[in-house]
């Protein structure tokens, strides 16, 4: 959760707690997180491997043979790119995505989600359309780099359809040294997820084995994503708070906020070297996300790093992983996943890596209620299909729960009204002396009964809900979409009504909350309350509308019902409640 929606909470709560017992005192008559650690990748301290571990004899490819007139001894020079491709892009479309290849660094440039529209009514773009023009993809050897992100792959491949099954799109890079890098993307039919696939091969013996002669094996294959994520919903500022990088290696979970790359590209770096799972970007509710698959059985011991454009915008990311030997000629293998998709734990959860447990359902405490809440929601959806209905029937079963707990406290309340004499008459009697006024009022307290906090605690029994329901529709992609009535359009999103100038809606159900609040002080034991009380009254709401302005109309539709509620429920036990004490 953003730091400036945790502190808008912290105020509430305070102010909550604290408004109606400070009054009720003196107007008695009615933390950034520490920057994550930069490890340095420790070289790889094994030799190079020689040629000498290769086939006696190494099977030709259907590429242009090596260059003659190269120089052997040049690193340089065998991986020099030859014979290249002319710069062109693929469509990719299955029932799900419709995905656009570019052979120059063999990198996806477009991702549409056929299954998700914008606001406007067309698909969601998740690649931005400003990015860096090369990629990241490298063949690593012992003291050189072979880098793909800027090479200009060669295919035969055409338009692929994937309306079953997979398919595969093969590209063929040549180098002057007698070898050709193969990258394969394989798609499915019914899934979000695609295969990356990287081959070394040897397509002319002789200049292949004087080559890694010359370089060594390779030892690590880079998969990287420099394109960040676009934005895909009406109110970027709200996307902004939860558009991040993250990773994990080993046990540990990183994640780097977007906003700091505004700050400064060191902010939002870091890098790890051990047991390598996944790295990815996310927004509110889509991911793209390169893992390692667990082919091999264990996670495989390799390099992650996370960091970012600022004059772009844009988050990346990189995996090194170590280059396997593949079969006849294939020198150096290694297979990535590539999820670019919604943020679907059911769809997270096949990759066996916890990438479900990486979206953002809130601090540790309240991820279980958070669990919860979509559980229930999502539970009566098939009965119920409209989630506004849905919310307010979670709303007023909330306040029925904790009725017991309302009438208690309301009871409390109107205890203290009648104190309030005697609270007068303390506090005169002891005006000089703080310390025994302050143990005379907590005698008088015992003796009657009285917790003169209780009143509170029927505003602060559905704040945990609030802050699961808030992540709950910030964060997951069922509710996003889901109309309510009228001009509520979108549970996730403010409930803009009309414009009022380029940048600002008129947001209708914040107002109601606020008119709703300040008739609740009305209704409540502390409703008759005159001088600063009674501005306090009509200042909170105000300060409400200010907080929930903004936030999605499903969390603000869930407030105001519980605040009509909670008027209810006091002004009826006030009314058919007899004073009791004093």
């Amino acid at each position: 959760m953003d730091r400036r929606m945790f502190l808008a909470f912290i105020l509430i709560f305070l102010i909550l707690a604290g408004s109606q017992a400070l009054m009720q005192k003196f107007y008695p008559k009615p933390a950034t997180p520490p920057a994550i650690e930069q490890v340095a990748a420790t070289d790889q301290d094994a030799a190079a491997t020689t040629a000498h571990d290769l086939p006696a004899t190494l099977p030709g490819g259907a590429s242009t043979p090596a260059d003659t007139t190269i120089d052997f001894t040049s690193p340089e020079g065998v991986l020099r790119l030859v014979n290249e491709g002319t710069p062109q892009r693929i469509t990719v479309t299955t029932p799900l995505y419709r995905a656009v290849v570019s052979t120059v660094g063999g990198r996806v440039v477009s991702w549409e989600g056929l299954k998700y529209d914008t606001h406007t009514g067309v698909p969601v773009q998740l690649v931005p359309e400003q990015t860096p023009e090369y990629g990241l993809d490298a063949i690593l050897f012992h003291d050189r780099e072979l880098d793909l992100g800027s090479a200009v792959y060669r295919t035969e491949a055409a338009d692929i359809r994937v309306d079953e099954g997979t398919r595969s799109l093969v590209m063929f890079a040549s180098l002057a040294g007698g070898l050709e890098v193969r990258k394969t993307y394989t798609f499915h039919a019914d899934t979000y997820g695609m295969e990356v696939d990287y081959a070394l091969i040897a397509v002319d013996g002789g200049p292949a084995r004087r080559s890694l002669e010359l370089l060594g094996r390779p030892e690590d294959v880079r998969f990287g994503w420099n394109q960040g994520i676009a934005h895909t919903e009406r109110s970027q500022k709200m996307e902004q708070m939860a558009m991040r990088a993250i990773a994990r290696v080993g046990d540990e979970f990183i994640k780097e906020k977007a906003s700091d790359l505004k700050k400064s590209e060191e902010k939002v770096r870091a890098q790890r070297r051990g047991s390598v799972h996944y790295a990815g970007l996310q927004d509110r509710y889509f991911t793209i996300v390169g893992l390692v698959p667990w082919e091999q059985g264990e996670p495989v011991e390799g390099t992650i790093r996370l960091d970012g454009d600022k004059a772009l915008g844009a988050q990346s990311f990189s995996i090194d992983v170590p280059a396997r030997r593949g079969v006849g000629g294939e020198i150096a293998t290694a297979r990535f996943d590539l999820y670019i998709g919604p943020q679907m734990a059911e769809l997270l959860a096949v990759y066996n890596h916890g990438l479900e447990d990486s979206m953002d359902l809130g601090w540790a405490w309240i991820r279980p209620l958070t669990k919860f809440v979509l559980w229930g929601l999502e539970s009566a959806h098939p009965y119920i299909p409209n989630y506004g209905v849905i919310i307010i029937i979670f709303s007023v079963l909330t306040k029925l729960v904790f009725y017991p707990l309302t009438r208690s406290s309301t009871i409390s309340m109107k205890k203290m009204q009648a104190l309030q004499p005697k609270l007068k008459a303390i506090q005169e009697k002891y005006k000089d002396d703080s310390a025994k006024l302050s143990e005379a009022q907590m005698k008088l307290y015992r003796e009657e009964k009285v917790n003169p906090l209780a009143g509170c605690l029927p505003m602060l029994i559905p704040t945990p809900v609030f802050i699961a329901l808030y992540q709950a529709l910030n964060h997951t992609i069922a509710l996003r979409g889901q109309p309510f009535v009228l001009w509520i359009k979108d549970l996730s999103q403010p409930d803009a009504l009309m414009p009022i100038t380029g940048s600002l809606d008129l947001n209708v159900l914040p107002i109601l909350m606020a008119v709703a609040m300040y008739f609740q002080t009305k209704m409540t034991p502390t409703g008759g309350a005159t001088g600063q009380m009674a501005m306090m009254n009509t200042m909170m709401p105000l300060i409400m509308v200010f907080f929930f302005y903004n936030m999605p109309s499903g969390l603000v539709l869930y407030w105001l019902v519980n605040t009509i509620m909670q008027a209810y429920q006091s002004w009826r036990i006030h009314k058919t409640t007899a004073t009791q004490g004093a």
